[in-house]
């Protein structure tokens, strides 16, 4: 733990501006808008960011839009122009420019390509947790069937998170500090009677374009933004929780009788594999994994409704 004060501050304040590029991915923004809405200075901010992260902060800006842009190369059903646009870009030329020079590649190129090479360590993963239940006599791979999915629509909400890791092993810290946010969360939910909220987890990023060691994992409320009372706003406040907000929309569901950390990496091979088959689509990168019980969850994945 640390226990400077000003470097807690800073570390702080380098989250919540990261969780702004995220939340404002489609917007057009500066960094003394960012700096004005912590309340600090453009110099402050800028070299702190660059302390706490080890990246300037709107070179995190330019890469964190660029890879979920690159997600929804991969898995949605927007065309190149709609997904500039989704991600900040105000146009086709711009985006396509920018993204060859980060990628190497044309937007249009990255969309064929098979395997990604962040993919294949994604895809080993999942061999191992799959070798790892047939070890035990349970069959994991039936869980992942689309047979097994349903279909939801949930409305308008906002997230409320913390951060589990940041440049550090993601599913590791995810493991070692989920427990404690998870009863965190639970806590909050019951003290102020959310019937329909939700404890969820996942990344910020873009599975599996960002590279895993950079991969910023969460855990969270989701409530319906009918619901927010300012009682809540006033304890997502003291508890230092962080904000983004979820479009409303249609979800495929898929229950599977497992803990999160087991489902997390078969779920993006289940994603990859159907998009890839033309089963649907997705319409965001937002997908999450909903905790349930202790061995029961329910994975959620944003679809466009005409795919299926």
């Amino acid at each position: 733990m640390n226990h400077n004060p000003a470097a807690h501050e800073m570390e702080l304040m380098a989250i919540k501006a990261l969780c702004f590029a995220d939340d404002h991915i489609s917007e057009s923004f500066e960094m003394k808008d960012v700096s004005e809405w912590l309340g600090i200075s453009y110099s402050y901010f800028y070299h702190s960011f660059t302390t706490v992260t080890g990246e300037p902060y709107w070179q995190y800006v330019k890469r964190h839009r660029l890879e979920l842009s690159a997600g929804l190369l991969r898995h949605s059903g927007y065309n190149i122009s709609e997904i500039g646009d989704r991600t900040g870009y105000a146009t086709v030329a711009a985006y396509t420019k920018a993204f060859t020079q980060y990628f190497h590649r044309s937007p249009r190129s990255f969309r064929k390509i098979d395997i990604l090479p962040n993919e294949k360590r994604t895809l080993e993963m999942v061999d191992m947790i799959v070798q790892a239940f047939d070890k035990k006599g349970h069959a994991i791979t039936p869980l992942f069937s689309f047979e097994m999915t349903e279909t939801d629509h949930l409305p308008d909400s906002t997230l409320f998170y913390t951060l589990l890791s940041r440049g550090q092993d993601p599913i590791a810290q995810m493991i070692m500090k989920m427990t404690r946010e998870e009863q965190r969360m639970r806590n909050i939910i019951s003290a102020l009677n959310l019937p329909n909220a939700k404890v969820i987890t996942s990344t910020l990023d873009s599975v599996p374009v960002t590279d895993y060691e950079k991969m910023s994992m969460y855990a969270g409320i989701l409530i319906p933004n009918k619901e927010i009372t300012p009682l809540f706003m006033q304890m997502a406040v003291a508890e230092k929780l962080m904000t983004k907000r979820i479009p409303g929309g249609h979800y495929i569901t898929l229950p599977v009788p497992t803990d999160f950390a087991t489902a997390g990496i078969p779920m993006y091979e289940f994603i990859d594999r159907y998009v890839k088959e033309g089963v649907f689509k997705m319409s965001g990168t937002h997908f999450f994994i909903s905790l349930v019980a202790p061995n029961s969850c329910v994975i959620y994945i944003p679809h466009l409704k005409q795919l299926l």
